[in-house]
């Protein structure tokens, strides 16, 4: 398993993507805490193939961490490894097994630039990713990413003067 760049959700927590191979898929896992054990601590997963230059994805699947920024992690760290392999695109799937989800599933990918190709019912459809010219998406990546970055550094800043405007308090109620 290997560690890629720690990253924040949208909801400023900070999260660990990993990147792993076995004979029969790859995968993106986003986890809580860093480790490189395959499960501990995991709250996305992206699981996908290449084939012909191309990333396709075979399942996210659904866990208890929905709705909390993990599979938009998940989704840019997918994107920059296939973007650094050199891969053409993603593509991948829309089920009409789950019709409930199908509207929080468009929503997803469309937010992740993803094009959608539904069939003639709108129930299930193909998702596409073109990355043959990848710098304005990496630049997209980036810029959100480092924006994450600089929302929880004001926050972790925000919390220390809270800590030390409180023992100013208590200094203060000891004396007076």
């Amino acid at each position: 398993m290997k560690a890629l760049d720690k990253t924040f959700t949208k909801y400023k927590e900070e999260v660990h993507p990993y990147y792993y191979k076995d004979d029969s898929y790859e995968r993106i896992y986003v986890k809580s805490s860093p480790s490189d054990d395959q499960l501990e601590n995991n709250v996305c997963t992206i699981i996908f193939k290449v084939e012909y230059c191309s990333v396709h994805i075979y399942n996210i699947p659904f866990t208890s961490y929905e709705n909390k920024g993990y599979g938009s992690v998940a989704m840019r760290a997918l994107i920059k490894h296939s973007i650094n392999k050199g891969y053409l695109g993603i593509t991948g799937l829309l089920s009409p097994s789950d019709p409930a989800n199908t509207p929080r599933l468009r929503s997803f990918y469309k937010k992740n630039n993803f094009d959608i190709k539904p069939n003639s019912k709108s129930d299930s459809g193909k998702i596409q990713l073109d990355l043959t010219n990848p710098s304005e998406l990496l630049e997209r990546i980036n810029l959100l990413e480092n924006k994450l970055e600089e929302q929880q550094k004001k926050i972790a800043s925000s919390e220390h003067d809270i800590a030390n405007e409180s023992k100013i308090v208590k200094l203060l109620k000891k004396y007076f």
